[in-house]
């Protein structure tokens, strides 16, 4: 495995479930300008993995490097990720609109745009004033993934992106992530889907334990 004091590294990670192991022995690095595709049946760990990159789940046996410094837990890398997962993290009594404005408030990021201009970019302006609970699954995953566009992350973590979007949604995320790299920017996400970049994309396969 290549050293690099820049990115992300784990090393020798190993995550237990109450008495079952996870994964063990795992090790990769996701220098800038990279994307890493987690890759595995359902079970095998994808989602608990991303978990404890972002420093949300200790690990029983290793550690996770961030800028070569030891992740010590979520407060240490925070303002540098966005993490997207099946929790959305938006707010079903409020629109679009001002799940974005208050989402960019809180990361007091440089990179806030006009959110209205964030939705045009995933597809989702049209419904962007109305209420989340009145929306499909694929209208949430649009504005959740809004988010990548309002705030000012060098690391994105994305679990299945593709989930419930159409075909055009998906290459505007494909082409989101081209972007994101080609600034440096480093990528992780899990996905049982297959995608298209320009991009050289890195595997991190898992397998399930029992």
């Amino acid at each position: 495995m290549k050293t690099f004091e820049r990115g992300l590294k784990a090393c020798n990670l190993r995550v237990e479930r109450g008495d079952a192991v996870v994964f063990e022995d795992l090790s990769f690095a996701c220098p800038p300008g990279t994307i890493t595709h987690l890759k595995g049946e359902n079970g095998s760990g994808k989602t608990t993995l991303l978990r404890t990159l972002a420093g949300l789940v200790q690990p029983a046996n290793g550690q996770v490097f961030w800028n070569g410094e030891v992740l010590s837990g979520p407060n240490s890398i925070k303002t540098e990720l966005v993490f997207i997962g099946h929790q959305n993290g938006l707010n079903s009594e409020l629109n679009a609109l001002e799940n974005l404005q208050f989402i960019a408030g809180l990361t007091q990021s440089t990179k806030i745009h006009d959110v209205k201009a964030a939705l045009r970019r995933v597809n989702a302006e049209k419904f962007g004033s109305k209420p989340i609970r009145y929306l499909s699954v694929g209208q949430r995953q649009r504005i959740a993934l809004a988010r990548l566009l309002i705030q000012d992350a060098t690391l994105w973590m994305l679990d299945e992106p593709f989930t419930a979007v159409d075909t055009d949604t998906k290459r505007t995320i494909e082409c989101l992530l081209e972007e994101h790299v080609a600034t440096a920017g480093i990528v992780l996400l899990a996905t049982h889907q297959e995608f298209s970049t320009q991009d050289k994309v890195e595997y991190v396969i898992l397998r399930n334990k029992q």
